[in-house]
């Protein structure tokens, strides 16, 4: 009997995921017949379909996957995206030599004072070298997943669950304040209520809506969301000097971004977000886990 190789299951990945073998060909940069050939090389390794086949045993354009096809589908995500993980990883260590490498994401919103003393905490470890890396808002999680951090910092809701993929530690609470061309009539105010924010128009944020619009609000309001969405917080930043619109965003992003043309004004009765370090639920480095447990 063969072995199965991941080539293999990228192949059923692309022709699932284009419901079509040219298309899927055309994707993976080989021809319809090599395809097909390697499809089926790999279901006389499984033992049956796994592309559905008309009576003639063609498969046809826009088939579907058979229970067995679906089966095997399933796992392979988790493989390919387990063994992509470790060729990056494995690459980033090679990279730098003798000493061990940790990548951390941080984000325009990570406190400036938590990564300062993270790193200042892994100038104490012999052996290990521990650099920042800036991570794309919304990006956080897929870029532990796919190995381009080894941990990150992630801003969560208070009652938010933990997502199974990770596993992650307190680090400190961080409140919400909203912002304001300097010009607005409540960029003056000492505080404001979310209720005071109801009928104002606010940036549409590209990740978190529900954190950064807070959708839905107490008083049951819709927020007036301007778009289009913001995808970094220089864009939100930029529209709100404009005076066309507020924002909500977290304390750090004040810190570190005042400004002649932005007001920023404590929100009084938003509960603060929760600020986590996360690694992969599955990463048993011992250096992974020590940089959690330093926290």
């Amino acid at each position: 009997m063969g072995e199965l190789d991941v080539r293999s299951l990228r192949y059923l990945q692309a022709v699932a995921r284009d419901r079509s073998f040219t298309t899927a060909a055309a994707s993976l940069q080989m021809s319809q017949p090599a395809l097909s050939q390697a499809v089926a090389r790999l279901e006389s390794l499984v033992g049956g379909r796994l592309v559905v086949r008309d009576a003639r045993g063609v498969a046809r354009e826009g088939s579907a996957l058979t229970p067995a096809g679906q089966a095997l589908l399933a796992d392979a995500g988790r493989i390919t995206e387990l063994l992509d993980r470790a060729l990056v990883r494995a690459r980033r260590v090679a990279a730098s030599g003798e000493r061990e490498r940790l990548t951390v994401g941080i984000g325009t919103s990570t406190p400036r004072w938590v990564s300062t003393r993270l790193v200042a905490d892994a100038q104490e470890s012999p052996g290990l070298d521990v650099v920042l890396r800036h991570v794309r808002w919304g990006q956080e999680v897929a870029d532990l997943v796919d190995g381009t951090v080894d941990v990150v910092f992630l801003q969560v809701p208070a009652g938010a669950g933990a997502d199974p993929r990770v596993r992650a530690v307190d680090v400190a609470r961080v409140r919400r304040v909203a912002v304001f061309a300097s010009g607005h009539r409540l960029a003056r105010e000492p505080s404001l209520s979310i209720a005071d924010l109801d009928d104002e128009p606010i940036v549409d944020a590209g990740s978190d809506r529900e954190v950064w619009l807070v959708d839905p609000r107490p008083s049951g309001a819709a927020p007036r969301a301007v778009g289009p969405a913001a995808r970094t917080v220089e864009e939100m930043l930029a529209v709100v000097a404009t005076g066309r619109a507020m924002a909500i965003t977290s304390e750090a992003v004040a810190a570190a971004h005042r400004s002649d043309d932005l007001a920023y004004v404590e929100l009084r009765d938003l509960e603060p977000l929760r600020l986590l370090l996360a690694g992969l639920a599955d990463d048993e480095r011992p250096s992974v886990a020590a940089l959690l447990e330093s926290f």
